[in-house]
């Protein structure tokens, strides 16, 4: 078994051993094309996650699986996540360590380390940082900030992005992200969202994606 295939087994058996964990959340939805780092991977397709977070000795442990399922045209990608966080100074900066696996069905795998730092401020900093851990030597990094406006009908989330990925040794890509989203309670436990992105990068033309999607918590 190669070391891909072993990183990916044990993401699987933590985030299943993981059942008892109280904070569960799930997610359906469908994208009119989807964009990894600034790369189209397909156009329409419909995606599901699920993830779990807990609390052990004052660290934020979470784990997640995504899928992305091309309806047409495109490669089927799945994507999983593992890391531990800590909040510092009152809450007011909170620092993320992990692992990623990111894969194409028959296509090529990227397995890197993650780390994040984010801001308790006004539009919510976030600078993420990966760096291959499988041989390729490829780094990635983005600057990101969101807000939140709480409208009477609908919670609204306005985002940016802005982020540069290695390719190769010798090749890389600036991307970049600008969009909202629009989310209501249907119920105690589920969301209902839709959004609109517009997506610009080196690899692509510039594109609007628009999605929809159900988000359960339990």
């Amino acid at each position: 078994m190669n070391t891909t295939k072993i990183i990916v087994t044990t993401l699987l058996g933590f985030i299943i051993n993981a059942a008892s964990a109280q904070n569960f959340s799930a997610n359906l939805g469908y994208v009119s094309d989807y964009f990894y780092r600034g790369a189209l991977k397909s156009e329409e397709a419909v995606q599901s996650s699920i993830g779990f977070d807990t609390e052990v000795g004052g660290f934020g442990l979470s784990a997640s699986a995504f899928t992305n399922q091309s309806v047409d045209v495109g490669s089927d990608s799945y994507q999983l996540a593992l890391g531990a966080s800590k909040s510092f100074a009152d809450d007011l900066v909170t620092a993320y360590g992990g692992l990623n696996h990111f894969e194409d069905i028959d296509g090529e795998a990227l397995f890197e380390a993650a780390i994040s730092l984010s801001a308790n401020v006004l539009l919510s900093p976030t600078l993420n940082l990966y760096r291959s851990i499988d041989g390729k030597d490829l780094f990635t990094w983005e600057a990101g900030v969101n807000h939140k406006f709480d409208l009477d009908v609908v919670t609204l989330c306005v985002h940016g992005l802005y982020g540069e990925t290695d390719l190769t040794s010798s090749l890389d890509s600036d991307y970049y992200v600008l969009g909202a989203k629009a989310s209501k309670a249907i119920s105690d436990s589920a969301d209902l969202s839709i959004g609109a992105d517009f997506v610009d990068s080196d690899l692509t033309d510039r594109e609007w994606v628009f999605s929809t999607a159900v988000s359960i918590n339990f």
